[in-house]
C-alpha cells in the first residue's frame, strides 16, 4: 500500500473518538486493556492450535470494528466479576501447593529412586529410601529454574505477618546467593499516576491498535500519519511526527514490555484504593499532585 491507501484503509475502522471511553473505565481495567494488547502484539496468529487463538481473533475483530474495550466495561459489575489486579502476579508466584503438585513431585522422586513403598500393596505409604535422602531439600533434587519453584515451610499460626515478611526478607538474599539467582530487574523507571496520565494523554492505546493493524497487514504507518490520525486538525493538542518519533512511540514500545506490566501491577498492589478509581478521576488526582509540587517549589 502507498501512503494514501494506508490512510484510507485505516480510516475504515479507526476513529479517535471511540477511545474516549478509556477515561470512563477504572485504572484496574486500563491495566487489563494494556495487558490484552501486549498479548496481541506478541501472539503468532499462524499458530491456530494455540488454546487462546479464538480469543485473540475475537479481540482483533473488536479493534477492527472500532470497539477499543477488549476486556472491560463501563457498566457496574458485581465484585465477583471484577478482576482484582494486586493478586494477579502474587498467585502466579506465591501460592499453596496443590494435591497435583505433590502427586507430580512424588512421581518425580520415585523416578530418582528417592522414595519407595513400604510394602508391595498399592496403597502402601511412601518413605525415603534412606535417612540421607529424607533430609534432602526439594531444590537439591531438580534444577532450580523457572519451572521448579523454591518450596519452603511457613506456619502462619506461629508467627505474625510482620515476622513472616521480615524472615523472608532476610532469607531471600541468602537463597538467591545459594542458588545463584539474581533479582529480576524491573525497576528501571518509576511508576505512578503520571504514567496513567501519559497513557491517556499520549493516546498510547489507539497508537498500539494502529501499530497492531499495521503489523497484521504488513504495512508501515509513518510518523506524520500517526500525527494526523492521533492529533487531527480539530484536536486541541497538536503533536507532529518528530514528537511521535522521539517521545510517543518509544513510550508505546515501553508499554508493550513485561516490565511496564509488572510495574503497573506492583503500583496497583501498593495503591489498591486506586483500582476502582475511574481513569478520568485518576488523571485529575495527578494534576492536583503536580500543582502541589509546583506550589512547594
Amino acid at each position: 500500500m502507498n501512503a494514501s491507501q494506508v490512510m484510507k484503509a485505516v480510516k475504515q475502522w479507526f476513529k479517535l473518538s471511540n477511545y474516549d471511553v478509556l477515561e470512563e473505565i477504572t485504572v484496574d481495567d486500563l491495566s487489563y486493556e494494556i495487558s490484552r494488547r501486549v498479548a496481541l502484539h506478541k501472539y503468532d496468529f499462524g499458530n491456530e492450535e494455540h488454546p487462546r487463538h479464538e480469543r485473540h481473533l475475537e479481540e482483533e475483530a473488536k479493534i477492527m470494528a472500532g470497539h477499543p474495550l477488549l476486556a472491560s466495561s463501563t457498566e457496574k459489575l458485581p465484585p465477583s466479576a471484577k478482576k482484582k489486579n494486586p493478586l494477579t502476579d502474587s498467585k502466579l508466584h506465591v501460592r499453596h501447593m496443590t494435591i497435583n503438585d505433590i502427586s507430580r513431585y512424588e512421581a518425580r522422586l520415585r523416578e530418582l529412586n528417592l522414595l519407595q513403598r513400604t510394602s508391595l500393596l498399592p496403597d502402601a505409604p511412601s518413605t525415603p529410601v534412606s535417612k540421607d535422602a529424607g533430609i534432602r531439600r526439594l531444590t537439591d533434587i531438580d534444577t532450580f529454574d523457572p519451572g521448579h519453584p523454591l518450596y519452603f515451610w511457613l506456619n502462619i499460626r506461629l508467627v505474625t505477618d510482620e515476622e513472616v515478611v521480615e524472615h523472608i526478607k532476610r532469607m531471600l538474599p541468602q537463597w538467591r546467593k545459594e542458588y545463584d539467582v539474581g533479582e529480576p530487574d524491573i525497576g528501571s523507571f518509576r511508576f505512578g499516576l503520571s504514567n496513567v496520565k501519559k497513557v491517556i494523554n499520549m493516546r498510547i492505546i489507539p497508537m498500539l491498535d494502529l501499530l497492531f493493524w499495521a503489523k497484521r497487514n504488513d504495512v508501515k504507518i509513518s510518523y506524520e500519519q500517526f500525527s494526523r490520525l492521533l492529533y487531527p486538525n480539530d484536536s486541541e493538542i497538536i503533536r507532529g511526527g518528530a514528537q511521535i518519533k522521539d517521545t510517543d512511540k518509544p513510550f508505546a514500545e515501553k508499554v508493550l514490555t513485561r516490565e511496564f506490566d509488572r510495574l503497573f501491577n506492583l503500583w496497583l498492589s501498593k495503591n489498591d484504593y486506586m483500582m476502582d478509581t475511574k481513569v478520568a478521576n485518576a488523571m485529575k488526582m495527578n494534576e492536583k499532585e503536580e500543582d502541589e509540587k509546583k506550589e512547594a517549589k
